[in-house]
């Protein structure tokens, strides 16, 4: 591995983190503090998770679509600024309407950040070492997930000094990613912005290149990354909640599953291996089936601390692995336009998130906990039924490319499948506020002691 692979790798893992685990996830971590300091509402607070949800999603769409036109080293940069400048603002945020204006600024980041890292990988690593650079830029997520547990307890009621060293831990990244991701190749810009003079025939190169974003095989990797959604929200909301009140543990244990489910999720590196081995919908069925009886165990068995760790572990590990899944689908749908295979699954899984949560709440508000996630593992089952025909059509490059390979003509130009391993995390503030709304508003439960 070269020296400019490693520091993009490093440059990415980074932003990853940065975006993921500092910019979206330490609100909900800080959040008692803040809302005793700055006098947030309930209410306040649910619209702020909101809020960011929606400049995810938002974000998400326009960088998938914005890195082909500018190039993944100036969205990168830009996602690592906006973090840092979000952070920096949540750090001297005296007011509930500045502070919701700056954790929506700053949790913009995450949608940012994937689509340009997903591009870099494609263009500047060959394909044989896209597998290793893919699994360490994808613990930048894992990684941030299980160290938001012991953050939670070494800056509790410093939320204004973490914020204010996030920001500046993002403004380092940014220049590191500055002098690490490369530029576009040349080929790249020429298919981009060609001279009038040769308009039509980089017209007819661009639709040669590129495909359109609607292709009908893509139904399917949509309707499974939204079930997978769907039944990880549960999960994502309301396990902490249940280790607490159902197995009656003390925060501490629940603090410790939550760490052990970003443990865990680093086992998600190796889904595009075990696609090149077992083929893809062996991987997909195999990992629902884990999530599954994550679901099963923390319904059935919520006073047993092994059942709970062993529940984190599958759970963990299952969910990133899944999201390596649609993304190794998505990219073969999409190989000509590689931000827009890893923006698909992305937004699916967190569609699915956001309408798993207000359900998940409404049926344990209303039937208890184990009925809840005995449904959602039950959602996590039929997900199983969408499964991944291998004889569906690829995308036009690819086509190109296998008819090059027939004429024995070059490929240079043509930009090879990547494997991407880079996980969708869930909008967490979301997820949980709506949730407990619907829960909380419907009663106490059968469940509850």
């Amino acid at each position: 591995m070269t020296r400019q692979e490693l520091r993009l790798i490093v440059a990415g893992t980074a932003l990853i983190g940065v975006s993921y685990g500092l910019a979206r996830f330490a609100y909900g971590l800080f959040l008692p503090s803040m809302r005793e300091d700055v006098g947030l509402s309930s209410a306040m607070a649910g619209a702020i998770g909101s809020g960011a949800y929606v400049g995810y999603c938002l974000a998400i769409v326009a960088s998938a679509m914005l890195v082909e036109r500018f190039g993944a080293r100036l969205m990168a940069v830009a996602a690592a600024l906006i973090a840092a400048a979000g952070m920096a603002v949540v750090s001297i945020s005296e007011s509930p309407l500045l502070l919701a204006g700056a954790i929506l600024l700053a949790g913009t980041s995450t949608g940012l950040a994937s689509p340009p890292m997903a591009q870099a990988v494609a263009r500047a690593i060959p394909e044989a070492r896209q597998s290793r650079a893919n699994t360490f830029i994808n613990a930048g997520t894992s990684l941030g997930v299980a160290v938001s547990g012991p953050v939670a307890f070494l800056a509790t009621g410093q939320w204004r000094v973490a914020y204010a060293a996030f920001a500046i831990t993002a403004l380092v990244n940014a220049v590191l990613l500055r002098v690490s991701v490369p530029r576009p190749p040349v080929t790249e810009k020429r298919v981009n912005a060609a001279p009038k003079a040769g308009k039509a025939s980089s017209q007819q190169e661009g639709r040669q290149n590129r495909g359109g974003l609607w292709r009908a095989p893509a139904w399917r990797v949509m309707l499974a990354a939204a079930g997978t959604g769907i039944a990880s929200a549960a999960y994502w909301t309301f396990s902490s909640e249940a280790v607490v009140t159902q197995g009656n543990f003390d925060q501490t244990v629940a603090n410790i599953v939550w760490i052990l489910i970003g443990v865990a999720g680093l086992v998600g590196g190796l889904a595009g291996d075990l696609v090149k081995r077992f083929g893809l919908d062996v991987v997909n069925r195999g990992s629902l089936s884990a999530l599954a009886l994550s679901l099963f165990l923390l319904a059935l068995l919520p006073a047993s601390l092994p059942a709970m760790l062993v529940s984190a572990t599958l759970f963990g590990g299952a969910y990133i692995m899944l999201t390596g899944v649609y993304l190794v689908w998505g990219i073969r749908l999409y190989a000509d336009r590689p931000a827009i295979g890893l923006g698909l699954p992305f937004l699916m899984i967190a569609v699915g998130q956001i309408v798993g949560s207000p359900l998940a709440g409404y049926l344990i508000g209303s039937r208890g906990y184990a009925f809840c996630f005995i449904v959602f593992a039950l959602i996590a089952v039929a997900t199983m039924l969408v499964g991944y025909r291998a004889d569906e059509p690829r995308s036009d490059a690819a086509t190109d490319r296998g008819d090059c390979a027939r004429r024995d003509e070059p490929r240079a130009q043509q930009p090879s499948i990547p494997r991407f391993y880079m996980p969708a995390m869930p909008p967490l503030g979301l997820i949980e506020k709506i949730g407990r709304r619907f829960s909380g508003g419907l009663g106490s439960g059968t469940d509850r002691p």
